[in-house]
């Protein structure tokens, strides 16, 4: 297994691609528009690395309010002015892009990527400013990104007004040491080459994905993970396992079982011998096909009735009983318990003495909807996804801003799956109308489908994970 902690987590190991950035020529200029403002740069005899190196585009690079505004958001730091074509980038503490063309956007990724393989600092962060109306093709080239693991350092802010952009740039300069992408099989249990991806660009998931490390280097091995419905805690589950270099990963979805049927439960966690049962052959159990890697059981706030007599056993003493045998196997892998329920609803439907038995650890996944980073690289590869599939459409080139406006105050209850379906039923609309752009109605029209303001559901649900 190939683990790089700066980037992707993924499976097999990903060759590093030997292109090389050629120094480009500046305009006429250049060197002045970050050297309005002296006063904020810092001085020469400081650390080269305190700085920020530039890219604007074209019809914005001799705006000379965009200019101080830049100085004023970066300072202390001094700024380094790049054109394109963008020419060798100095070592810097990041690289901004405000509303870069692709071309560009490749030739920073290649080079941050290349400055934090030489360093352990975190640094350089790479900040991509974009405009909501050109978010389909960002999402072409952030999925092609994440196939060849060049997302290093990866931070994205949204909005028409590059005023608004660069007001937000002060807060994403800082150092980014976390893995930001989970590169998952489309099939965890089955052999495959296909893979998608989990993006961990906000800082409010980057941190917890740095806790499951820990709690997986030093053998924490029982976690309940809480999180809405479609937030990602399969994915979480499978970067735990990742982390632990050994084993197999088994899911186990608690509500597609019969959980009232106790031999039932028993035979597809502890597995049973042939003869068990009149015709029975052999089958080998979850708890023993992970062995020495991660049992995932999904949907566990069913863990109640049949299905806790089963784990009462191998939770306390750690060691199960396959159904007919007649000797005990050893526990020897880790448990991952999920809910999509609130805590206050969880506790209330079990026996808490059972319950407590279940988890060393809980850590609660926060929703989309504080994950703005998150939620732009979703939506984003979504639209290219669908870009991609469309044979006769003209795909929209992104979303309005009143669009976008509409998906950024929405709380986002079905996090990324009901984030998916709403641009999926967004797009086919915009598409279906030759319109451009995907328009506000579209999207309210999608949100009453996917991701209606009231539901009955909406009380069961965790909010942020809580």
């Amino acid at each position: 297994m190939g683990r790089n902690r700066l980037g992707a987590v993924r499976l097999s190991s990903v060759r590093m691609g030997q292109d090389t950035i050629a120094q480009g020529a500046q305009l006429p200029g250049v060197n002045a528009m970050f050297g309005a403002r002296k006063n904020n740069q810092i001085d020469s005899a400081r650390p080269a690395r305190r700085r920020v190196a530039v890219h604007v585009e074209s019809r914005l690079a001799q705006n000379e309010a965009i200019q101080e505004r830049i100085v004023d958001a970066v300072a202390p730091r001094a700024c380094t002015p790049l054109v394109a074509p963008v020419g060798q980038v100095p070592d810097v503490d990041a690289v901004f892009a405000l509303y870069p063309d692709l071309e560009t956007l490749d030739a920073l990724a290649r080079a941050v990527r290349a400055q934090r393989e030489r360093r352990d600092d975190g640094l350089p962060v790479l900040v991509v400013g974009l405009s909501p109306d050109h978010l389909t093709a960002f999402g072409g080239w952030l999925a092609r990104a994440a196939r060849d693991d060049a997302v290093h350092g990866l931070r994205l802010l949204v909005d028409r007004d590059p005023s608004v952009v660069i007001s937000r740039l002060e807060a994403y300069l800082e150092p980014v040491y976390e893995t930001n992408i989970i590169a998952m099989p489309v099939s965890v249990e089955v052999e495959t080459r296909e893979y998608k991806y989990f993006f961990c660009l906000s800082p409010e998931l980057r941190g917890l994905l740095n806790y499951l490390t820990e709690l997986a280097e030093n053998n924490v091995e029982r976690i309940y993970l809480l999180g809405g419905p479609g937030a990602g805690k399969t994915s979480l589950a499978y970067y735990y396992y990742l982390c632990r270099q050994r084993g197999n990963f088994v899911t186990v979805n608690l509500s597609a079982e019969s959980t009232d049927d106790k031999a039932a439960m028993k035979s597809l966690l502890c597995g049973h011998v042939s003869g068990a049962f009149a015709g029975a052959g052999s089958r080998t159990g979850a708890f023993s096909h992970a062995r020495e890697g991660v049992c995932f059981l999904d949907e566990s706030h069913g863990v109640s009735g049949s299905v806790m007599e089963v784990l009462m056993e191998a939770l306390d003493s750690g060691q199960y009983l396959p159904y007919g045998a007649s000797a005990k196997r050893p526990l020897e892998c880790a448990l991952v318990f999920a809910s999509n329920r609130n805590w206050e609803t969880l506790i209330s439907a079990v026996n808490m003495d059972e319950h407590a038995r279940l988890a060393a650890q809980v850590l609660h996944l926060p929703d989309l909807a504080v994950r703005r980073e998150d939620l732009v690289a979703v939506l984003a590869v979504t639209l290219d996804n669908m870009r991609r599939r469309a044979t006769t459409w003209q795909a929209p080139a992104g979303l309005t801003h009143a669009a976008w406006q509409a998906v950024c105050n929405c709380p986002w209850r079905g996090n990324t799956r009901a984030l998916i379906r709403v641009i999926e039923t967004a797009f086919v609309t915009a598409a279906t109308r030759r319109a451009p752009l995907i328009e506000r109605d579209a999207i309210d029209d999608a949100l009453a489908l996917w991701e209606p303001e009231t539901h009955a559901s909406h009380g069961l649900y965790t909010i942020g994970g809580r």
